[in-house]
């Protein structure tokens, strides 16, 4: 396996095979990418869509629901979101989604608008983040857009969180706190930030803390302070935004990452890097690195892991993806929600 970064290939996890070919959305028309999700308390998954582009919804994001398994599930808006508004980076798009005592959170980045992040002069994303939360599964979000003077986590070291899911509600949860991890850039980033904060004060920003520094053990250390948070996986322009999931069944942290052949560039090709750790923090393996994933011209991106369609045992489930945003893509209809069942192959 050629790779160009470094990573030892892991001992728990030998590898991931696919298990059949992609499935395409149906209805090419409902459209969108990133699609954060996670497996609420009513049974139902939850996403947050970057640009759906259908019904009322143009640009932005909106919040919707899929409804049945992976071969046949159906997409419902929930909330066309119409005060989050703006095209790509010029408005905020959905980074991370977790359901916790049936409250839905939602975080998004670019709340200020494209900034350019640190490792590119084309991408536009992946800074200014901010978390607002439902009560009633999407139906109305606190606090109102218009009502928030600045994001909570402003620049881009932790500019798109990524919620850790730990099952259905959180079920699964290692202990009181929430986690997510964040790249530096929405796509081709180079550093993963791993905060946490107790899961009855996830809007209080003072609540927060990320890792700072390792015990020669592995142990890491806490700090308030996002300008002393290191990074708990570099990889130099491999790090688009992330997706970590807990696998109960095998007891193992599943990350998943991405990379564009060309920055922000819809018709080049992407790369698909998945790793596994013990512990959300690492240390982490390389289970599996595949170029240009799902061919050149589809541009996948955004991998996710919805846990309701994981098997019990940890090891056989679906990912869900996005296709190119660009005209030849949407054209082709790449720009949307698919699916592909995998395995992982236990050591």
């Amino acid at each position: 396996m050629a790779t160009r970064f470094s990573m030892a290939q892991s001992t728990h996890i030998k590898g991931l095979e696919w298990c059949g070919d992609r499935i395409s959305y149906p209805e090419a028309d409902i459209q969108g990418d990133t699609f954060p999700m996670t497996w609420a308390d009513d049974g139902e998954i939850y996403a947050a869509a970057g640009d759906p582009m259908w019904g009322e919804t143009i640009d932005g994001l909106d919040v919707e629901k899929f409804c049945g398994g992976p071969g046949d599930y159906k997409i419902t808006k929930v909330n066309h979101m119409n005060d989050y508004r703006g095209w790509g980076g010029d408005g905020p798009k959905p980074s991370g989604m977790i359901c916790i005592d049936g409250v839905l959170y939602l975080a998004f980045q670019d709340m200020l608008g494209a900034r350019r992040p640190p490792f590119s002069l084309i991408s536009q994303h992946g800074s200014d983040a901010q978390i607002v939360y439902s009560t009633n599964k999407g139906w109305f979000w606190v606090p109102a857009l218009g009502n928030i003077e600045a994001p909570m986590f402003p620049g881009h070291k932790f500019g798109g969180p990524v919620f850790v899911n730990f099952g259905r509600n959180n079920a699964n949860a290692r202990d009181e706190y929430v986690y997510a991890v964040s790249s530096d850039q929405w796509d081709n980033g180079s550093n993963l930030r791993l905060g946490r904060v107790p899961a009855d004060s996830i809007l209080r920003r003072e609540a927060w803390a990320w890792v700072c520094a390792f015990s020669p053990s592995g142990e890491p250390a806490w700090s308030h302070d996002l300008d002393e948070s290191v990074p708990i996986l570099s990889l130099h322009r491999w790090l688009g935004l992330p997706e970590m999931v807990y696998l109960a069944g095998i007891r193992r942290y599943l990350l998943l990452t991405w990379r564009l052949h060309k920055d922000f560039s819809p018709d080049d090709g992407t790369d698909l890097i998945v790793c596994e750790a013990p512990e959300p923090w690492g240390p982490f393996s390389l289970v599996h690195f595949e170029e240009y994933w799902e061919g050149k011209d589809f541009n996948p991106y955004c991998p996710r892991v919805p846990l309701k369609w994981m098997d019990p045992d940890g090891t056989t489930g679906w990912l869900q993806f996005s296709g190119s945003w660009g005209v030849a893509g949407k054209k082709a209809g790449f720009y949307r929600s698919h699916v592909r069942q995998f395995r992982l192959r236990m050591a």
